[in-house]
């Protein structure tokens, strides 16, 4: 078939294609896009005077650039800087032959124009195209924009800067540019062209949102000052696209008026309602009876960076017609939907792209559709009941039909609200949050609750909260009076002092650490203790009125930034062994951090895993985070299963809600997730039982936290990267891993374990002693650069450095350090390289980040650095053994397998922040795993990036799997050393399983996707 090239051909095609739309055919907001900017004319400045030119509609020129939607590019999720408008952008790969696009212009007046372009910078990376508009035949705008020396418009009140990163990472860098790009222009048409074209590396993706043109050059200006999140934002909205007519058909004058919502005519979630806005309510239409309004336009009173909820109310309610309509490429206004009938209020449901989607709905219609499409998905495995299931989800008072659509989603799903005082029968599921009731009222607000507090499960105290801390003139004599109790005597602190204790003053600031580091130490200590005596007031009064209720509160994986999923010790462990709180409680927005994986997240909880030991009873909840645009489904199921099987036993699903629903900028608006979820919850159900009623088999290996280690600040710099990355890097030895604190080493539980891997640099006196002791009577030491070297008060550890057999002269942190793996490790150069002269074959490793350096004192020297000092060291105390690492090996075992790639928030599979690392160094693995070479497998699966734990209890075993391979595994082994009945195993997503015996051991074959888990039942 031959393609007709014509204009008047296309612009055809084109109003067909919108045709099509408008009767209701199934769109491609892309294609939609593509084709509204070939059909319509020149664009025509919006009442304010702007000109916004959506870069979806520019017409491709040549081969290069290309329309995508919005999750396709770098930086889509629920919250913060990571929206396009309209929900589509224009994007060019890395590198290519020059391609253009072009638009048409109407330029109404004379006057100097900014050109200023929204798009993605990069961070590190270059993203570069041209601007060029041309008018009467002459250029009077050819600009480089996206070069990374050029000055940009940052979010966050950062104004203008070059590059940035953030605290959290550089994973939602979008920008404008153009605050000093001016265009002559005359009244008249003009076209505006981008450009790609090759340029230099390290070079990214050009995704390009919009180019603005404007005169009003105070507005920018004042924005650029003003607006916190990202400037000009707020001048973004749907002006111009959609419409509004209402008819009166009753025997009454009526009056239409708009909802009102925080910050403005709609509820924003782009996020919140932080934009600084130009818009006015919608004027109040009277209309008499039997008469109708014009078409009025709307689309500016609605946000074009997300979804959200908008509406209309009709008073007195009456009989109306109510008819919404988007103007097409060719200018005339055409209708979308319609609402007849006795009519009050209107709730409504508007689409950031309503000029491609056409939709504009009833909110009702969010939740139905919804429910039409789970209804349809297979109904493999049984809802769970034993399994608390928590979020906020769809409000109900909407209608009674609706209130019951409500129930039987939150029944689909086994979920109770977060609102919910009580869950549907059966054992307490009623939620509270009191972080609003001050402590001396608390008492009295329990006595309150009534019949109620037998219904209570779970009481919040906040979300990332951090603990109190001491104030003013009493936290002195507070100090002194706890140094006393803990028999510690002025001398300890401040040598100074002999036996004064007027001169021991509380002062927890870092400045004091060189000068006076007993002070320093000895308050932070106070400080913990301090925050977890506070906390626990409020606990213990809540504990005496609900006696059923799980007491805690979320905490933050990502602050300080030292700790990002490495939380501070005595706030994630301490707390709970004290009985601070009860319910040990976090969140896995691990894909809005460029750390190595997302496997990283179960860091989060081994360590409250560590805070429940010897607390059978105690229960860990956990935010698994379906959110979308951020999260996928694939990654969803990971660490969905992952939480399950490092100790979750209450699933909160935080916000599940559409984004037309939903009231926070947290939500789920994909039905994929929605039906993963279920699916997920549905396998759940087949072994909830032995999750319930089981605990994970401990390890025999052990990582070590402490609160000494945290209080000098032990994981900065590269430190805290290297320990991540240690983590999972012992785990890929398919080695079950347990963590250890201070108080393990000082109880005797430190016995239990074999293997202990320790990163901190500083190690109590106390606690060096056990370790040493421990390892002398067997255990097997492995330290990385600096590990063990000072005690508390920064002092030499003569313990663990005799034990090591190392003395340590230097630690060399030059160049740049990595703060976060997948973002710094790929722009790292070596600072060394780590040989093995004894070896058969000659092996490398290149260090990162951190190098020590050590003399021998007693340690044999296995490796070396180049300048031939000891790079690896090995020694033997009693019956034990020591290696001492003089890098950080996590990182040597990461490096090739994070490419150089930027970092960002995406919302597919193959974005960076979901990206799995699978090339990892073998050497280094070798390194890491040797102390653990003859310990046990219980579980063993051929592919070793298979992840595995053992949920034990009375009436059968569960092993959930979780693949890290970023493949699909058609025929996994996992071989069982634990004594397991195996004709009861099965899997929980119901695939076949093949089993048979191996020179003894039970081997169960399968094809493994995601994540699953064996489901083992005692006969």
């Amino acid at each position: 078939m031959k393609t007709c090239l014509n204009p008047f051909c296309l612009l055809l095609a084109a109003m067909a294609f919108l045709a099509s739309t408008a009767a209701g055919a199934e769109i491609d907001p892309v294609a939609a896009a593509q084709a509204y900017g070939k059909a319509r004319g020149a664009i025509a400045a919006q009442p304010d005077g702007l000109i916004i030119c959506e870069a979806e509609e520019f017409q491709i020129r040549s081969p290069g650039w290309q329309a995508k939607r919005w999750g396709e590019n770098y930086y889509a999720a629920t919250f913060a800087n990571t929206f396009l408008s309209r929900k589509a952008f224009l994007g060019a790969p890395e590198q290519g032959e020059r391609s253009e696009a072009v638009i048409h212009v109407q330029i109404p007046a004379a006057g100097r124009y900014l050109a200023l372009v929204r798009y993605e910078a990069a961070y590190r990376f270059e993203t570069q195209f041209r601007v060029v508009i041309e008018q009467h035949g002459r250029i009077v705008l050819d600009r480089l924009y996206g070069a990374r020396k050029n000055l940009k418009i940052w979010p966050f009140s950062q104004k203008l800067k070059t590059e940035l990163a953030w605290d959290w990472g550089a994973s939602e860098n979008v920008v404008w540019e153009g605050q000093d790009a001016w265009a002559d222009l005359q009244p008249g048409p003009a076209s505006i062209t981008l450009v790609a074209d090759k340029q230099p590396e390290p070079a990214a993706k050009r995704n390009v949102d919009l180019v603005m043109l404007t005169t009003d050059v105070e507005q920018v200006r004042m924005r650029i000052d003003k607006e916190s999140y990202l400037p000009l934002d707020g001048m973004l909205t749907q002006a111009g696209d959609v419409f509004l007519q209402v008819s009166n058909a009753s025997g009454s004058q009526v009056q239409v008026t708009g909802h009102k919502f925080p910050g403005g005519t709609c509820q924003q979630h782009s996020p919140y309602w932080v934009h600084l806005r130009n818009w006015k309510p919608l004027e109040p239409i009277e209309l008499a009876p039997g008469n109708s309004t014009d078409w009025v336009d709307v689309g500016g009173l609605l946000d074009s960076l997300n979804d959200g909820q908008w509406g209309l109310n009709v008073s007195p309610a009456a009989n109306v017609k109510i008819r919404f309509g988007v103007r097409a490429a060719n200018g005339r206004i055409e209708e979308i939907n319609q609402f007849s009938g006795p009519i009050g209020d209107l709730p409504l449901a508007f689409h950031a792209d309503t000029r491609y989607s056409r939709q504009l709905r009833h909110r009702e219609q969010v939740l139905f559709g919804l429910l039409d499409y789970l209804k349809r998905q297979p109904a493999y495995g049984k809802t769970p009941t034993r399994t608390p299931i928590y979020g906020y989800t769809f409000d109900l008072g909407l209608n009674p039909q609706y209130d019951a659509g409500v129930r039987e989603f939150k029944a689909m799903f086994a979920l109770t609200d977060t609102n919910e005082a009580a869950g549907a029968g059966g054992a307490p599921r009623g939620y509270l949050d009191v972080r609003g009731v001050p402590t001396e009222q608390l008492d009295e607000y329990c006595r309150q609750q009534g019949d109620r507090a037998q219904q209570i499960a779970i009481v919040s105290l906040g979300d990332e909260i951090s603990l109190p801390q001491p104030q003013g003139d009493s936290a002195a004599e507070g100090f002194r009076n706890w140094l006393r109790s803990q028999g510690v005597v002025p001398a300890a602190i401040l040598p100074a002092a002999n036996g004064d204790w007027s001169k021991i003053c509380y002062d927890p600031d870092p400045q004091r650490k060189a000068s006076d580091p007993g002070v320093y130490y000895w308050s932070q200590r106070y400080l913990y203790h301090y925050g977890i005596q506070a906390i626990k007031q409020r606990t213990d009064i809540l504990r005496r009125h609900l006696p059923h209720a799980h007491i805690g509160a979320n905490y933050s994986p990502h602050y300080p930034v030292e700790h990002s999923f490495l939380g501070e010790t005595y706030k994630w462990v301490t707390c709970f062994r004290q009985d601070g709180m009860t319910l040990p409680w976090s969140e896995d927005y691990i894909f809005q951090v460029p750390v190595a994986s997302p496997q990283i997240n179960h860091i989060n909880l081994d360590l409250f895993r560590a805070a429940l030991r010897g607390k059978p009873d105690r229960k860990i909840m956990y935010y698994v985070m379906p959110h979308w645009p951020g999260n996928t489904p694939n990654t969803w199921r990971r660490l969905f299963y992952g939480a399950l099987g490092h100790g979750m036993k209450i699933v909160n699903l935080f916000e599940f809600r559409p984004v037309q629903a939903a009231y926070t900028e947290n939500h789920v608006s994909s039905n994929e997730m929605y039906a993963t979820v279920l699916r997920s919850f549905r396998e759940l159900g087949l072994f909830e039982d032995l999750v319930q009623d089981g605990q994970l088999r401990p390890g025999q290996a052990a990582l070590w936290f402490s609160e000494t280690g945290d209080i000098w600040h032990d994981s900065r710099g590269s430190f805290g990267a290297g320990k991540r990355t240690l983590y999972a890097a012992i785990r890929h030895q398919q080695v079950p891993l347990d963590f250890v604190v201070e108080q393990d080493a000082l109880d005797g539980t430190l016995s239990a374990y074999k293997v202990l891997y320790l990163t901190d640099r500083h190690v109590s006196a106390t606690a060096a002693k056990r370790i040493a002791d421990w390892v002398r009577r067997g255990g097997t030491l492995f330290a990385t650069a600096g590990a063990g070297m000072y005690d508390e008060l920064d002092r030499p550890n003569t313990v663990l450095r005799e034990l090591l057999g190392v003395d340590l002269t230097a630690l060399d942190a030059p160049g740049l350090q990595i703060q976060y793996e997948k973002q710094d490790l790929p722009f790292v150069k070596p600072i060394d390289t780590v040989t093995w002269p004894r070896a058969e074959q000659r092996l490398a490793m290149p260090v990162f980040g951190v190098r020590s350096r050590v003399t021998l004192q007693g340690a044999t020297a296995e490796a070396t650095f180049r300048d031939g000092s000891p790079a690896v060291a090995t020694g033997a105390a009693g019956s034990g053994r020591t290696i001492y690492c003089g890098f950080l090996p996590g990182l040597t075992y990461y490096q090739p397998a994070i490419p150089l790639r930027p970092v960002d928030r995406g919302s597919t599979d193959d974005a960076m922040c979901h990206f799995l690392p699978t090339e990892f160094d073998l050497p280094a693995a070798a390194l890491i795993g040797l102390p653990t070479k003859d310990l046990p497998r219980p579980v063993e699966c051929s592919e070793g990036l298979v992840e595995t734990t053992i949920i034990e209890a009375p009436q059968g075993t569960v092993i959930p799997l979780v693949n890290w391979s970023g493949k699909s595994v058609p025929e996994l082994q996992v071989m069982l050393q634990i004594n397991l009945p195996a004709e009861k195993i099965s899997l929980a997503g119901g695939g076949p399983v093949k089993v048979s015996q191996v020179e003894g051991r039970t081997v169960v074959s399968f094809a493994l996707e995601v994540a699953d888990a064996l489901i083992v039942r005692q006969p």
